[in-house]
């Protein structure tokens, strides 16, 4: 998993990527310099869980794919299961260039984790 990560991040504009749990468990992690691990996952935690909160009263299921905007940069948020990966992006990218990268990623770990179950 910590593969697919370090592949991922080499894309222009990530700046680090992590599986977690539902509930906000680091599976795997690979955050470039100036992203704290524990800070990244509890954002990341904190923005999964509301947002499926949220879902529920509007009778949605939980999230397959959102994107995070914030004044210094992006995250994305791909469900890959039981877990998700997060990514972090450079607020001036792209996107679209690097959704592919990402959904990717995340196809791959999905296929991970389906094998393990």
């Amino acid at each position: 998993m910590r593969d697919v990560l370090l592949e991922l991040n080499r894309e222009v504009g990530i700046k680090g990527s992590m599986v977690l749990t539902r509930d906000g468990i680091v599976v795997a992690s690979e955050l470039g310099p100036g992203l704290d691990n524990d800070t990244v996952a509890a954002i990341a935690s904190s923005v999964v869980q509301a947002f499926n909160a949220t879902l529920g009263p509007l009778k949605q299921s939980p999230f397959f794919k959102f994107i995070f905007t914030a004044a210094h940069g992006r995250m994305v948020f791909v469900a890959t299961g039981e877990a998700y990966v997060a990514v972090v992006l450079n607020k001036d990218i792209k996107i679209d260039v690097s959704m592919l990268s990402i959904e990717g990623a995340a196809r791959r770990i999905r296929n991970m984790t389906e094998i393990r179950l």
